[in-house]
C-alpha cells in the first residue's frame, strides 16, 4: 500500500532543502525521524513535520511507522515571491523568494532491487562475524 502526504508552499528554496533529504531514501520512518531530529539545518525541521504526518497517515491505515518505508521523497520549485530591494543612484534590484513543494510517498514493502541489497548487506553482515 503506498501513501503519499504533502507539504506546500513551504518558505526555503528547494536547493538548500534537498541537502537534507538524500539520505532519507529507503529508510524506515522512524529512522528518518530520529535523524531528522539532530539534523541542525532548517529543512531538517520542514521535513520532520512530513514525517510526522506519514507517520500518522500510516497508523490511520492501520501499518507499523518502524515496518514502513519511505519509498521516494521529492522537493519541486514552488512559487517565487518577487520583491525588489533599493539600491544605490535610485535604482532597484529584484529579490526572489523562493518557496518549495514536499511530496513523500511511504509504502509497506521495499520494490525489488531494494530487498536485493538489503539482502547483499545482510549476508556481508554475517561474514564479517
Amino acid at each position: 500500500m503506498e501513501i503519499t502526504v504533502k507539504k506546500l508552499f513551504a518558505k526555503i528554496s528547494p536547493r538548500k532543502a534537498r541537502i537534507v533529504l538524500y539520505g532519507l531514501r529507503n529508510q524506515t520512518l522512524l529512522n528518518a525521524k530520529n535523524s531528522l531530529t539532530f539534523t541542525n539545518k532548517k529543512a531538517a525541521g520542514l521535513l520532520l513535520d512530513l514525517v510526522k504526518a506519514a507517520i500518522g497517515a500510516a497508523k490511520e491505515n492501520y501499518l507499523e511507522a518502524d515496518k514502513t518505508y519511505i519509498k521516494s521523497i521529492a522537493v519541486n520549485e514552488g512559487p517565487r515571491l518577487k520583491r525588489h530591494m533599493p539600491k544605490s543612484k535610485g535604482r532597484t534590484y529584484n529579490m526572489q523568494k523562493r518557496m518549495s513543494h514536499f511530496v513523500l510517498t511511504i509504502t509497506d514493502q521495499l520494490g525489488e532491487d531494494e530487498k536485493v541489497e538489503k539482502s547483499k548487506l545482510q549476508k556481508d553482515n554475517k561474514k564479517a562475524e
